[in-house]
């Protein structure tokens, strides 16, 4: 706009302006969406990997608990292993025990076998008419199965021991193999725990890459944002400059017009006085001339 512009130059320029300011505000609409498009986005990628951050310390927990019980369960299950090789030579020493003693008393019947003899000895004395003879006899056997009964007896018990010892084997194996079991269950999902986290962080920087990537885009779009922005206050500046010369303009040729019609009524009235002077009649735009001025 320079100041030797006409006002039909003025109007042709501030229509220039008004349908390039129209075209940075569509642009810059255009911008603003995409900018808060592509910053949703890189919003998206801030939060999966807070969530995934979150899930990486959780997972981190449960594996260290988890680690920790492996830490503790395999002294125990060495220790019952280790007492379960004591109580095998145990078993073995009674077992020994036992069979020493059998030869020893030269026993080839269990102490069951030998009350049920007993039993039937007796049995027969009391039911049967025997000679006195027999029946000395039939004592005299009894006696000896009942001597051997009660030496039978070590035996019995020596197989007691050996019953005890083996199902405390039994019972200490079986807590050793629970133990076992639980161990390889924990270790197995600390494992999976493990492997999980690896597969986290591995999405985690693919996904941070993205994040900066997607961030770029968003500080571009933001920038130009701006540079449009700027382009259309500029535009408006200049829109409002053009507004005010053709304000100034209008202006001047009010005021031009008021002073060309007030000297035009004062001539009027000079006109109007010189035929009062006169005592001339007064036409009726005479009158409107004379009432202009608030004369009677």
């Amino acid at each position: 706009m320079t100041l030797q512009q006409s006002p039909k130059e003025l109007v042709e320029e501030l229509n220039r302006h008004r349908i390039e300011a129209s075209k940075l505000r569509n642009a810059l609409n255009e911008l603003d969406k995409e900018k808060e498009s592509w910053f949703k986005k890189k919003e998206e990628f801030s939060k999966k990997i807070r969530d995934s951050i979150q899930a990486i310390k959780y997972s981190k927990a449960k594996r260290d608990f988890l680690t920790k019980e492996v830490r503790e369960l395999k002294p125990k299950r060495d220790a019952i292993n280790k007492d379960i090789n004591g109580e095998l030579k145990e078993f073995d020493r009674l077992k020994k025990e036992k069979l020493g003693i059998a030869k020893s008393l030269d026993i080839k019947e269990p102490p069951s076998r030998i009350k049920q003899n007993i039993e039937k000895l007796e049995f027969r004395i009391e039911t049967e008419t025997s000679s006195f003879e027999k029946e000395k006899e039939l004592m005299k056997k009894i006696k000896q199965l009942k001597k051997l009964y009660e030496d039978s007896k070590a035996i019995d018990d020596a197989d007691k021991n050996l019953k005890n010892s083996s199902d405390e084997i039994k019972r200490m194996k079986k807590e050793a193999n629970d133990i076992h079991k639980l161990v390889q269950e924990k270790a197995h999902q600390s494992q999976i725990l493990h492997e999980g986290i690896l597969k986290l962080s591995a999405e985690i920087d693919k996904m941070k890459i993205e994040e900066e990537a997607v961030f770029r885009k968003f500080s571009e779009l933001k920038s130009k944002f701006s540079d449009v922005n700027s382009q259309l206050k500029e535009k408006l500046k200049a829109m409002n400059d053009v507004k005010a010369s053709l304000d100034r303009i209008s202006s001047d040729r009010r005021e031009k017009k008021r002073q060309e019609v007030e000297s035009f009524l004062k001539s009027k009235e000079d006109a109007v006085n010189e035929k009062i002077k006169r005592k001339e009649k007064l036409t009726t735009e005479d009158l409107l001339v004379f009432q202009k001025f608030g004369k009677d």
